[in-house]
């Protein structure tokens, strides 16, 4: 029987990666959630929102999207944010369950700056 030895670096290396991978996972369906709810808020609201404003809720669906595509891809200016993500989970598990589509726009804007996700 081989029994393996895992030097203490070595092993907080592997905790460290488990617990980036869970954050990590949790961050992009709480995003994915947030798009979807705020695809709802926009629905809802169509009738009664101002052309400018629903760009301006499109454009912020749009980011999302683009944000989250590049977490999942690994982009190195995203990934370099990590000690942010848990503050972005947290922000993002305060939101009430029906949220206007104005606050999760705001909300998720400032999630996207704070992560560093380019904002063409």
């Amino acid at each position: 029987m081989t029994r393996l030895c895992i030097s203490g670096k070595l092993w907080w290396n592997v905790i460290h990666n488990r617990a980036f991978t869970k954050i990590h996972r949790e961050l992009v369906l709480a995003l994915e959630s947030a798009r979807m709810r705020l695809a709802v808020a926009i629905a809802s609201e169509t009738k009664s929102t101002p052309p400018d404003r629903r760009r301006y809720y499109l454009d912020t669906s749009d980011r999302i999207r683009r944000f989250i595509k590049s977490l999942r891809k690994g982009d190195p200016d995203v990934l370099q944010q990590r000690q942010a993500w848990v503050q972005a989970l947290d922000a993002l598990n305060r939101l009430p369950v029906h949220s206007k589509a104005l606050l999760l726009c705001q909300v998720l804007r400032e999630i996207v700056t704070t992560l560093g996700s380019p904002l063409e």
